[in-house]
């Protein structure tokens, strides 16, 4: 009966270290894992960086050619609304 308890004990032991094994294992490569991302992702945020920067030049060149017509439009329209209540205040002031 007592090599029955002791087979028993020890086969308890090794189930134990077998469940607190796996969630070691996970921690590890957890901690691994976010050492090596701390290691690679600066460079490659540095790259990311640039190319958003790239992108965010070529937006507004669009934008401006874009609204550039609309805003010589806009501005020849008030020349002409000025010159026009200019002239309409001359013809006024005749009469």
């Amino acid at each position: 009966m007592a090599a029955l308890r002791d087979v028993a004990v020890i086969l308890l032991a090794v189930e134990a270290i077998v469940l607190l094994l796996v969630p070691a294992a996970v921690i590890g490569a957890s901690w691994y894992g976010a050492r090596w991302m701390r290691r690679k992702l600066p460079p490659i945020f540095a790259q990311v960086r640039r190319y958003a920067m790239l992108a965010q030049v070529y937006v507004q060149r669009a934008g401006a050619a874009v609204v550039a017509p609309l805003i010589a439009a806009y501005a020849l329209a008030a020349r002409l609304c000025a010159c026009l209540n200019f002239l309409i205040g001359l013809v006024q002031e005749e009469n």
